[in-house]
């Protein structure tokens, strides 16, 4: 009989959701989500979980879904372990805080860079849709 793989805990899955953010520590990913920096730290080393008020503030820091963090940090109460993060590129969630209405940037220099990723990306958009329609 083989033995079980472990159960994912909350700890490994919210270190690898604050890497795909694109965060440098759990330092930077604390102060963008107004968490206090030991705080987080016990949620990486499986000392505490984080509380539903704290899962709807991480949660679009990291570019997921509340539904996906409480499976995440509560399996044994919902019954499943955390679901695979969605296969997606790092620059999609970073593009995305960037060209967001809450951003830091100034708004010309968001209105900036959406024209020129657009402009960037249709070519690929015909190439795509010629792709889906095949």
């Amino acid at each position: 009989m083989k033995p079980s793989a472990p159960e994912p805990s909350f700890g490994g899955y919210l270190k690898e959701a604050i890497q795909a953010a694109r965060f440098p520590t759990p330092t930077h990913f604390a102060r963008a989500a107004g968490i206090d920096p030991s705080v987080v730290l016990r949620w990486l080393s499986g000392e505490q979980r984080p509380t539903i008020r704290s899962i709807e503030r991480i949660a679009p820091v990291l570019g997921r879904g509340i539904n996906e963090i409480v499976v995440a940090a509560y399996p044994d109460r919902v019954g499943g372990a955390p679901p695979a993060p969605p296969v997606t590129h790092p620059l999609v969630h970073e593009l995305g805080r960037i060209l967001a209405a809450d951003s830091p940037i100034p708004e010309a220099d968001r209105a900036a860079l959406a024209t020129v990723l657009d402009r960037m990306l249709d070519p690929y958009r015909r190439v795509l849709n010629r792709r889906r329609s095949a």
